[in-house]
């Protein structure tokens, strides 16, 4: 799979991913929207319904200040007798029922008169509004009306006169606040307008708490299809990556291996060579070249094994007691060959009191060949090197200084990455496989240790080793 086309699918995957996110987020908003409008609605048909109430309690009130008139409904009985016999005397029941006629007559005008006045009170009622209603009813008739609805939100309102005064407002109302009002007239029919304005604090989250089990659901599996492109994406490059990182170390491992073979091939052909006497084949030389080639190609296989360990995830100590000094010493003898070719230096100061510790022989000297073998192989001029070691609390300090290319201060964070190798500059002859360091760091680690470094481009470098003394958890060891 090339890296051209994994781009292509990576572009056409993040496109489809940002398409998809524009439609879920212009859905949730024509959602809110619609909840809004569904919502003025429902609040408009409140807001008149909120007059109307205003208008039924002022009726009433007149109605109960009117003094409606008492019909004279009394019946004037006739005595039983006149005089000595039982019989109704005409004149009276003439008179009683003149009486009704004229009782009736009066409720009629009574009625006529207390409807004239209830017509009047309405078109001419008194200029100020709190005569007509006070507060706590308008508060009473607002809460109800909402209620009704089903809107069950915290409201501000405010009675504003038809010259912007204001009559009546809640404590937390702000008349120049930017928020939306809803505003209707009171008492329609009247010349000078009263108006109710009404603004709900809380309105948007309302209406985002409405949608919020689709809205949360559709931006949960947005956000699970948008972990799981990404996750695709950095697979797909890092599975490119450990392609290209597996082609050069074939093809480096190749070249390092053929060299000493090679030189091998010919030295036992020289010794085999019958033609050359045996004074001019100078065995002592032949047999030192076989000796450097031999190690070569140690060294090689011990970074095919690191390889392994790497890819397995796992690591067994074999934990011995062992001097540091020792071992230090031991891999200093090794590599003095290879700077003094370079017309170079290694010089040590082992003056840690306490050196002896448990380690596992074989990674431990691989931790300090690899680190003396970049102090070598990074250098662009004669190398100096220096190897001391030291006691800190309940660690030996062991530190490797050299006057190389030193790091950068961006490539520090990366160096102890597997296969991350630092660019060289113009030191093209620079090979390896960009383990080194990641090894050393998970060496110290799986003791108990850790690794520092200290270093400024072109001005060299410092790796610091810490060992703790005491001896390793038991789970470091499987």
């Amino acid at each position: 799979m090339s890296k051209r086309f994994i781009w292509i699918v990576t572009v056409f995957m993040g496109l489809a991913m940002a398409s998809l996110i524009l439609v879920q987020a212009y859905w949730i908003k024509n959602a809110i929207l619609v909840k809004e409008k569904q919502f003025n609605q429902l609040l408009t048909r409140s807001m008149i319904d909120i007059t109307h109430e205003i208008e039924r309690l002022e009726v009433a009130k007149i109605a109960s200040r009117l003094n409606r008139p008492k019909l004279n409904d009394t019946m004037r009985i006739a005595p039983a007798g006149v005089g000595d016999n039982d019989f109704p005397n005409t004149n009276s029941g003439m008179e009683i029922k003149e009486e009704e006629k004229q009782d009736g007559q009066q409720w009629m005008k009574d009625r006529r008169e207390f409807v004239d006045r209830i017509i009047n009170n309405l078109h001419f009622a008194p200029p100020d509004i709190e005569k007509r209603f006070s507060q706590s009813e308008l508060e009473e008739i607002i809460r109800n009306v909402l209620s009704e609805s089903e809107i069950d939100l915290p409201f501000e309102y405010a009675v504003v006169r038809w010259n912007n005064d204001t009559a009546y407002r809640s404590p937390f109302f702000k008349p120049f606040a930017n928020v939306e009002y809803y505003r209707i007239q009171l008492f329609p029919d009247e010349v000078n307008p009263n108006y109710l304005k009404l603004y709900f604090p809380d309105k948007q989250d309302f209406l985002f708490q409405s949608i919020t089990y689709l809205a949360g659901s559709s931006l949960l599996l947005t956000l699970v299809i948008l972990v799981s492109f990404a996750a695709t994406t950095i697979f797909m490059f890092r599975q490119k990556r450990l392609s290209e990182i597996r082609s050069d170390f074939i093809s480096n491992m190749t070249h390092e291996l053929k060299t000493p073979i090679s030189t091998i091939s010919l030295a036992s052909q020289m010794l085999g060579d019958k033609s050359i006497p045996v004074e001019l084949k100078n065995i002592a030389q032949i047999s030192k070249i076989i000796l450097e080639e031999c190690r070569r190609l140690g060294s090689q296989v011990e970074k095919v094994l690191q390889t392994s360990v790497f890819d397995k995830g796992k690591l067994k100590l074999r934990l011995t007691e062992v001097d540091m000094h020792e071992i230090i010493t031991g891999v200093v003898d090794n590599f003095s060959i290879q700077v003094k070719s370079r017309n170079g230096k290694i010089t040590t100061s082992l003056k840690a009191e306490k050196h002896e510790l448990k380690v596992d022989h074989v990674h431990i000297t691989n931790v300090m060949s690899n680190l003396l073998d970049n102090a070598i192989k990074y250098c662009s001029r004669e190398p100096e090197i220096f190897v001391e070691t030291g006691n800190k609390m309940e660690f030996l300090v062991i530190t490797v200084r050299d006057n190389g290319i030193g790091i950068s201060r961006n490539d520090q964070r990366r160096i102890f990455e597997k296969f991350y190798r630092v660019p060289t500059g113009n030191i093209h002859a620079v090979k390896g496989f960009g383990l080194g360091l990641s090894y050393v760091k998970m060496i110290a680690e799986a003791h108990g240790g850790y690794v520092e470094v200290e270093s400024e481009l072109y001005e060299g470098s410092a790796f610091k080793i810490f060992l703790p003394l005491k001896d390793i958890d038991s789970h470091a060891k499987d």
